[in-house]
């Protein structure tokens, strides 16, 4: 029950990473839903491994899952900044737009 979980949050943060990297508008709250609703199944379902003996396959699975997390992680993180800075120009562009001038340094030293 475990592999399939970890399949479909891996599924969800490929999918959100190559739409990211193409550059087309990304649903970004759906990908949230998915991914909160891989992390909440696999949440419920870990206690059942508990002092279990946890093979191979789901040792890589695991290990491939953190990858992938980290990598939509970093990527995230990249666009959050990216738009933080396009809306740093935006408000300096509207502010300047709007202001006359009247209480500027410039003004001052004539």
């Amino acid at each position: 029950m475990l592999m399939p979980a970890i399949e479909r949050l891996q599924n969800a943060l490929d999918a959100e990473n190559a739409q990211i990297a193409s550059g087309r508008v990304v649903d970004f709250k759906e990908f949230n839903l998915r991914k909160s609703q891989g992390l909440l199944e696999l949440s419920r379902l870990m206690p059942a491994l508990a002092g279990a003996e946890i093979g191979l396959s789901l040792r890589v699975a695991l290990v491939g899952l953190r990858a992938k997390l980290e990598d939509n992680r970093r990527i995230l993180r990249v666009q959050l900044k990216a738009v933080q800075e396009v809306s740093e120009i935006i408000a300096r562009t509207i502010q300047a737009g709007q202001s006359d001038g009247t209480y500027s340094a410039h003004s001052w030293r004539d």
